[in-house]
């Protein structure tokens, strides 16, 4: 399925330009560096085209005949293209010189027996090159090539093309891609035709923490995977052809020009996400995911097509609306997650669906995690409103190498298919609570989400008054009696009632509450308005009043995450009534009214 999705999706890649995916037979390869040769063969200059980016030169992208060189192959030469090893026979500061002296024979003798072969002007003046070139010569010729790092290809002075995209060298080299016998033909299991099957698969590269050549989706390199006589690859027969198409599809999602509306990073797994078509969504959904969803119209060359885009999701999430989504709703997505597994990728998740029921299941993944921020606009960090999915599993663990690897997958899989949220997310965020006694946004976030979906509690996005469940109210509770303290005491003192006694208030309230309730008697004694003792008692009051029965002797994990929402809604609506407290105190002095106000 995985593979057959992404099989499909080449042919829509290799017509889009932009995309810039070349034709079977043929790769994308950054180089460096060009032979300029004249007509008779001999050498005119060996030029530097890299692009210079501020101080920087950078390889440039050409698409040349043959696939990616894969490392420890031997002596391999390309085909009118590879390293200066290879196409000079030079190397800087040369450990090897016996291996470079191999690599250009062998490069030299592998055109010189194909010209008979090549019936092209333009490939016998390469071969007369090399039957003249002295490797010594290239130091002195062209000194930046001690630096570059890129491929050479060839080019004759005064034409606009390479040698190798001379369409008489083209035509001979698709001749190569037809099968030779009709005993290398198999059935494909992607097409269904009989095509030669390819022994070894492609190279997927781009994924982090892999290996930086590449590792392989699908690979039998042991005779423990084989069966019945079959090697490598013909124990799950991929014609060469489909095995080029599905290669170079994923790999131009993870490094190609459009790699950054396609590929985001969860946690350790690399994701890629695509639509059967160019849609809104594949422009800005992983976006949405990454926790770029910005749109800041001061920033110069804005990418304006993108900036409508993110308009139009967030005001579908927001507001439901998905007039601008119509067209698209029955549009196909997918998104693949990949993770490294020593030489080979594992496939943490695969999920796939139409535009209109992802829209659906985002807009219930914003509902039931939002919460009143804690930061909220203007503020020098806000809160995102739309919380990234790496934001979320960041607060699962003190470091980011410490986030279960097995968790992104069925986060993933709860908003994109509206499925109850992984019981493992909770827990860690609990666990996270305990040991550094924080309630932030993101944690208060994931708790309701749990709650609302999981247990169907229907908690709010801010305070609750109303809501009489002991736990909720207890968490307020401890919100109250620590702001009291700090109104009391000031905000420097060595330890507040939370630091001391959360973990056990949460988990034993009995045990803990009585304590700290006498405290508050103290605390209270010492604020310096009459009025905000009068509030903050009333207050005491109204939160008390559903557990006055008395204090549970413990709280399971549900209730726990009840009392952290009690407590973070609690505790924001303090700081959000200090706000319009002294909006109020400032009208109040105006029309010289002495009203006692409460100062939070």
């Amino acid at each position: 399925m995985i593979l057959q999705s992404l099989y499909s999706l080449y042919d829509r890649l290799h017509a889009d330009p932009d995309y810039a995916v070349p034709a079977f037979g043929f790769s994308p390869q950054k180089i460096a560096f060009t032979v300029v040769l004249k007509k008779n063969g001999s050498l005119s200059a060996i030029q530097d085209v890299r692009k210079v980016e501020g101080k920087k030169r950078h390889n440039r992208i050409y698409t040349v005949p043959g696939g990616a060189k894969p490392p420890g192959s031997g002596l391999n030469p390309g085909f009118l293209w590879d390293n200066r090893a290879y196409l000079l026979g030079y190397k800087p500061e040369d450990k090897k010189p016996e291996r470079t002296a191999k690599s250009f024979a062998a490069f030299k003798d592998k055109h010189l027996e194909l010209e008979p072969e090549i019936d092209c002007p333009a490939f016998s003046a390469v071969c007369r090159f090399f039957e003249a070139w002295n490797p010594s010569d290239a130091e002195k010729l062209a000194p930046f090539l001690q630096e570059i790092t890129g491929f050479g290809v060839f080019k004759l002075v005064g034409a606009t093309a390479f040698i190798h995209e001379d369409p008489a060298i083209l035509s001979w080299w698709d001749k190569q891609l037809q099968p030779a016998e009709e005993k290398q033909l198999r059935q494909c299991l992607l097409t269904g035709e009989e095509r030669p099957v390819t022994l070894l698969q492609p190279k997927i590269k781009g994924v982090m923490g892999a290996q930086s050549a590449g590792a392989n989706i699908v690979s039998f390199n042991g005779n423990a995977y084989e069966s019945y006589g079959a090697v490598q690859g013909l124990n799950a027969p991929v014609s060469q052809q489909a095995a080029f198409a599905y290669g170079a599809a994923l790999n131009n999602l993870l490094n190609g020009p459009k790699s950054e509306k396609h590929r985001l990073r969860i946690g350790d797994t690399t994701a890629v996400f695509w639509t059967e078509k160019p849609t809104i969504a594949e422009n800005v959904f992983t976006a949405f995911f990454a926790g770029n969803l910005t749109v800041d119209e001061d920033v110069e060359a804005v990418d304006e097509t993108r900036l409508k885009d993110i308009t139009i999701l967030l005001k579908a999430l927001r507001d439901g609306g998905t007039t601008d989504f119509k067209e698209e709703e029955g549009t196909r997505f997918h998104i693949l997650g990949l993770a490294p597994n020593a030489a080979r990728l594992s496939v943490r998740f695969y999920y796939q669906g139409t535009i209109g029921e992802l829209l659906h299941n985002l807009r219930a993944h914003h509902a039931e995690m939002s919460v009143v921020a804690e930061f909220g606009p203007g503020t020098k960090r806000p809160d995102p409103e739309f919380p990234a999915v790496w934001q979320l599993l960041r607060e699962t663990a003190r470091e980011t190498k410490e986030i279960p690897p097995l968790l992104a997958g069925p986060l993933m899989r709860a908003i994109i298919a509206g499925t109850p949220y992984p019981q493992s997310l909770y827990d860690a965020v609990l666990r996270r609570i305990r040991a550094d006694r924080n309630i932030n946004y993101l944690r208060a976030c994931v708790i309701r989400g749990v709650l609302n979906r999981n247990h169907h509690l229907e908690t709010t996005m801010a305070l609750d008054l109303d809501n009489p469940n002991p736990a909720y109210r207890m968490g307020r509770l401890f919100a109250v009696l620590e702001k009291t303290q700090m109104d009391a005491l000031g905000t420097k003192i060595n330890a507040t009632i939370r630091d001391k006694y959360y973990n056990a208030a949460s988990a034993s309230p009995r045990s803990v509450f009585p304590l700290i309730l006498r405290t508050y008697s103290h605390h209270l004694n010492k604020l310096d308005h009459v009025g905000k003792k009068v509030n903050r008692e009333k207050l005491m009051q109204e939160v008390l009043g559903p557990i006055s029965d008395g204090f549970p002797a413990h709280l399971n994990l549900q209730e726990q995450g009840l009392f952290a929402l009690g407590y973070y809604h609690q505790k924001k609506d303090f700081y959000t009534k200090k706000e319009s407290t002294e909006s109020t105190e400032s009208t109040s002095t105006e029309s010289k009214t002495t009203e006692p106000k409460e100062d939070a």
